[in-house]
């Protein structure tokens, strides 16, 4: 909790609203014990619970100049120490003097007055929710952290309160934006909930926060959308890096490569679908920027294993050529095509509910790779079952597209997904290269 541990009220040793001339002092005061090598004693240290801070004359010398500006010098106090009531001077002796927590935040919680906002409670509110923040490692009560940001909010959303907190921090009213304020003020909060919660989802928890706001959470959800979207681009420009890269390689490195490469396309799946699924809560399925980014994604996807696919078709497509003319062994193995069919059905899957133009791209190749891997399974099968004599299953005559084969009916299936997968390829390769 930066805010609290490295405030410069706290740095200084005094309360937020100390004179100029007691700001003066303190600063003196703890450079000429540095000078002597030594630490000032500082009756608002609140160390512990604060971890202990090392002073050097820079630190000290920094510290009285982020405060020399009155903007700065009331987001500071806001997340320190006050002195606008008896209550206050009560509670702060107890808390600088007697080093009591449990009494102090008795005596500020009294100050309080119920945490109704006023002109005669604002201060007590304000010291009660810092010492509840900052006290936070004893007490580990998430609920009270949040109402203590909560109390904060409800000083400086209130203009009349807010100007009066103006006025007795500065000496001056009305100068400082509200809005700006407000806002700087919802960056420091983010900040602290990183430092108290650094493993939660600090946007989740400043919409809990301000949920009553409208206007705040409209503002932290764009904020939430723009750092989603951007984190998922990157991915998705990084993985079309990668397969521009493998799609130059040579066809027998592509076909050696498939395994690398749809394992690269179920990363880009994996490590963009927390976000995506994160973006759909925000923005909803039927978003155009959560769609677009869905079929990015799946386009991608669709691409590596068609990559592989057609490398795979090409080169079974010379072997049968190659045998059909030498009529040489004992005929052609088909491949396996199971790796592209998983990656798909699971594509198919994952975006069945989502209207996304891949979608029905992706059903297509989906069914053509299935009857082509059990067409060409039950050709393997039939060669390893039967012993051939004399005359060959392979024609030796040709087309114009790709070599024959037996009965036709394969080399149908082959041709048909061929020119079906090319002209996916050569699409999305269109696509991407103009996106």
């Amino acid at each position: 909790m930066r805010i609290i541990e490295n405030n410069p009220f706290r740095i200084l040793g005094i309360i937020s609203n100390s004179s100029a001339k007691e700001t003066n002092e303190a600063e003196t005061y703890i450079l000429r014990y540095l000078d002597i090598g030594k630490s000032a004693n500082l009756k608002f240290d609140i160390s512990p619970p604060l971890k202990q801070l090392d002073r050097t004359n820079e630190i000290v010398k920094d510290a009285k100049r982020k405060i020399h500006d009155n903007f700065d010098k009331l987001s500071y106090s806001i997340f320190w120490f006050i002195n606008g009531s008896l209550a206050d001077k009560i509670a702060l002796e107890k808390l600088s003097l007697e080093k009591d927590l449990t009494k102090a935040s008795d005596s500020f919680k009294k100050g309080s007055r119920n945490f109704v906002i006023s002109k005669n409670s604002f201060c007590s509110i304000i010291n009660y929710s810092t010492l509840d923040i900052l006290n936070y490692k004893s007490h580990k009560d998430d609920e009270r952290v949040k109402n203590a940001i909560k109390y904060k909010f409800q000083i400086i959303n209130d203009k009349s309160i807010f100007n009066e907190f103006e006025e007795l921090i500065t000496s001056t009213s009305n100068k400082i934006n509200h809005k700006s304020f407000i806002d700087h003020f919802v960056k420091n909060i983010k900040n602290l909930l990183i430092d108290i919660y650094p493993n939660k989802d600090q946007n989740q928890l400043l919409l809990e926060i301000f949920s009553e706001d409208k206007v705040i959470c409209e503002d932290i959800t764009s904020q939430i959308v723009s750092s989603l979207v951007e984190d998922i681009n990157k991915k998705i420009s990084l993985f079309g890096t990668l397969i521009k890269n493998e799609s130059l390689k040579t066809d027998a490195e592509i076909v050696k490569s498939r395994s690398k490469i749809i394992k690269e396309a179920k990363k880009l799946v994996s490590e963009t679908k927390t976000n995506l699924v994160k973006l759909k809560k925000n923005i909803g399925q039927e978003n155009y920027e959560f769609s677009n980014l869905i079929n990015e994604v799946y386009s991608y996807v669709n691409l590596s294993v068609i990559l592989c696919y057609n490398k795979e078709m090409d080169q079974l497509n010379r072997k049968i050529e190659t045998y059909n003319q030498l009529q040489i062994g004992t005929g052609v193995t088909y491949p396996s095509f199971k790796l592209y069919i998983d990656v798909l059905e699971d594509a198919a899957k994952a975006i069945s509910k989502i209207n996304c133009p891949v979608k029905e791209t992706i059903n297509n190749n989906l069914i053509a790779i299935r009857k082509n891997h059990f067409e060409g399974q039950r050709r393997n099968r039939e060669q390893s079952s039967y012993q051939y004599s004399g005359g060959s299953s392979y024609s030796g005559s040709s087309s114009n597209t790709r070599s024959s084969v037996a009965g036709g009916c394969l080399e149908e299936i082959f041709v048909r997904l061929i020119g079906i997968a090319i002209m996916i390829a050569i699409f999305s390769f269109f696509g991407w290269i103009c996106g």
